[in-house]
């Protein structure tokens, strides 16, 4: 794509769609505070404002950190506030990330079905997602409902592994546990469930104003279905802030439906540069206020895993 076409793309857009956008992505983060408060209560109660700021320093340093430790910062701060057991947050942010997959599968297939003459390649990925929606329902009431067979096929099955990693993982799969815990209550999970699907909603609607922006018109279904696919793309390894996947997706998604390739480019910047600029700011400012920067944050929580992995080896030792 010509560079010149993009940016004329890029700043003819229409700004009226920035307020609603910013309204919407500050919702959407409420809302997973709200459903982190939910999945933490085997840990104890608290309220979104309180889990906000590690929170969204978590989601600030995957901006600007590789290799997604962010979340890695995010279970050593709300640990070291709360004075929590860190393993125990991180299998917690497991499950946030599972269930996050559900509703992301779910209204990308919920798009295709609205959209009869969607691609092939499209309508195949879509009982791909099905079955993974399906796969990760039935493996997480497997684990819930029979947590000691589930550790006993573990055993069996890692025989093979090193002592310690097979010990290792018998641990991380205890905490996962107690993280599922809160889902052993129907009205809970039935909640937590409905809430992770209708809440991707609130992205599906992002990327609408994004493409509204650029485009004549544009379809629901359409944004859900890119949606879908943009985070597919921002789940492989790429560069902090996802800087690439997104572009890729939007053109991928999009051009089916006849948008032109400056225009999905252009949505998609708006879509990365929307997230990444408010977001990247709240995190900055929170961890400031913590006289640290996001370097260092890191170097703590990474020391922080070295010692309690240490810790736990020696609790394990004969």
């Amino acid at each position: 794509s010509d560079p010149r076409m993009l940016w004329q793309t890029l700043i003819s857009g229409q700004p009226w769609v920035i307020p609603p956008f910013l309204l919407i992505l500050a919702l959407f983060y409420y809302t997973n505070a709200q459903r982190w408060s939910w999945t933490l209560s085997r840990f104890g109660r608290f309220s979104p404002r309180q889990l906000m700021p590690s929170m969204m320093i978590g989601f600030a340093a995957n901006n600007v950190l590789p290799l997604r430790v962010g979340e890695l910062i995010r279970a050593y701060l709300l640990a070291k506030d709360y004075r929590l057991p860190r393993s125990g947050i991180l299998m917690n942010l497991v499950l946030e990330r599972l269930l996050d997959l559900i509703g992301i599968l779910t209204v990308f297939v919920a798009g295709l079905l609205l959209v009869p003459d969607a691609p092939t390649a499209f309508r195949t990925s879509a009982w791909v997602a099905a079955a993974a929606v399906l796969s990760i329902a039935i493996a997480l009431s497997v684990l819930l409902l029979m947590p000691n067979t589930v550790n006993r096929l573990w055993l069996a099955l890692g025989r093979p592994l090193p002592a310690r990693l097979l010990e290792r993982g018998s641990i991380y799969l205890a905490q996962f546990v107690i993280g599922l815990s809160p889902m052993r209550d129907p009205a809970t999970a039935t909640l937590v469930l409905i809430q992770s699907i209708a809440r991707w909603f609130l992205p599906v609607g992002l990327a609408w104003l994004s493409i509204h922006a650029y485009a004549d018109s544009v379809s629901m279904p359409a944004a859900m279905i890119t949606i879908g696919i943009t985070a597919f793309a921002v789940a492989l390894p790429s560069a902090p802030g996802f800087v690439g996947p997104i572009q890729a997706a939007f053109v991928f998604a999009l051009t089916p439906f006849g948008i032109s390739q400056e225009a999905a480019l252009a949505a998609s910047l708006l879509f990365l540069l929307g997230h990444w600029i408010p977001v990247t700011t709240t995190g900055a400012l929170l961890l400031a206020s913590r006289h640290r920067s996001f370097k260092e944050v890191a170097a703590e929580a990474e020391n922080n895993a070295s010692v309690e992995h240490d810790r736990e080896r020696a609790g394990s030792a004969p």
